[in-house]
Formats: C-alpha cells, structure tokens, sequence
C-alpha cells in the first residue's frame, strides 16, 4: 500500500484530522556512535557506564519517564537474550492503566554489553539501590554530583544525559530513529512501507492510535523528500 492509500485509510478509520507535521533530522548510526566515544571523556566511570547504558535503552524507542522507572528486577536474561520490562502507563479517560511491554536484545549485541556492564557496576558500586538509574542530585554547582540510592533517576535526568553526550540531540530523536528503523526494514521487505507498517510502528513505541503511528511515518516521508528536493544534478 502507498503512502496516499494510507493517508486514505486513516482518514476514514480513525478520525486524523489536521495533523501538524513537523520535520525533524532522525539520529543516525554514526552521531549514536560518536556519543558513545563522547561517553568515554566523561569524568567517572559510572557517568561512563551510565551514559552509555542509556543510549542502549534509548534504542528501544521507550520514553525517556520509562527509562528512568526502571528497576533491576526488570533486567533478566538467559543465554540468548537479555530482556528488559518497561511499565508502560496508559491514560483511559480520567483513569491510569500500567501495561508491561517486554523488549529484548541479543546477549551478543554491543547493546547488551553496555547495559550489563553498566549493571555490574552498579551492583557493586551501589548494591542498596534497586533501581537502574538511581537519583542523581548536584551540589554547590557542577563540581559535586551525590547519587541517593533510594530513589529512582527522574526522566528529565536521562534527558539531561544524553545532552551531556550531544547538545543537538534529546531523547524523543531516539524513538524516532526507532520508527524509522521499522520503517527502513519494511521498505527492504515489500518495496514500500505498507498499512502494516502503521501497526508495527504502533507496537514498538507502544502507541495509543494508528493516526500517531501514522505521523512518525509521514515525518520521515517529508524529511527524506525535503533532502530529495535539495540535491541538484
């Protein structure tokens, strides 16, 4: 199915109207890989692990309220994978509704050995603590950084790591760069991106619409045409 057949359908079936579309760069492969060696000049080894375990997460396509909910007993592994439970809150009305949503890694990935070399750090440098990204809280300025064990890291704590490795980049760009990696396998398979698409996207970020699923389909669609337009022959 083509793109206007697409725009066709969710028109119809779900109500999209006015949809603001905003183009926005996607993350790619070499600026993720150039905050990893960013990671490296980072003053101690747990900022290090740290940034660099937050990164692998961020590959998920989770938000970053999800990443820093997380807590150890949410990481488990056998001999393949190494997975990780994400609570996933979901608005109903005027109710809150939590959903747990799996996501995994192949132990053999540089992924997993980010994450699991940060989480060996972690439970020897602060073995009380049960959760991934303890809070972190600055004081007398930027010289001193104290880690409360006890409490959990808040999402503006993730953002604020990954502006430390890149001042251009925020973690919305990363469930980007996950989409569009969904819709990239998608074209190689079929030749375009099909209404499956929209569901696939929809499942990997865990998604309330399609129309939303729909948009991060459409913002790729206008960056990749705007830097079409821009190449003269």
């Amino acid at each position: 199915m083509h793109y206007n057949a697409l725009i066709v359908h969710l028109n119809i079936h779900a109500g999209m109207t006015n949809v603001k579309n905003k183009s926005k760069d996607v993350i790619t492969d070499e600026e993720v890989d150039r905050m990893l060696t960013k990671a490296d000049t980072l003053p101690t080894t747990f900022f290090q692990l740290r940034a660099k375990a937050t990164l692998a997460l961020l590959e998920t396509g989770k938000r970053r309220s999800e990443i820093a909910a997380l807590e150890k007993a949410d990481i488990t592994s056998d001999s393949q994978y190494l997975y990780v439970r994400f609570t996933v809150v979901k608005k109903r009305k005027k109710n809150l509704r939590s959903l747990q949503r799996v996501k995994k890694f192949d132990k053999k990935s540089k992924w997993a050995g980010h994450i699991l070399a940060y989480l060996e750090f972690l439970a020897n440098k602060y073995p009380d603590t049960k959760f991934v990204f303890p809070r972190g809280c600055a004081l007398f300025g930027k010289g001193y950084y104290l880690i409360v064990p006890e409490k959990r890291a808040t999402g503006q704590e993730i953002w604020r790591i990954v502006k430390s490795l890149n001042p251009d980049d925020w973690p919305h760009q990363h469930r980007e760069r996950r989409a569009v990696k969904v819709i990239r396998a998608d074209e190689q398979k079929y030749g375009e991106a099909k209404l499956e698409t929209v569901y696939r996207v929809k499942n990997v970020l865990d998604l309330e619409r399609e129309t939303t699923a729909y948009n991060y389909i459409r913002r790729f669609e206008t960056q990749r045409a705007e830097e079409e337009d821009e190449t003269i022959a």
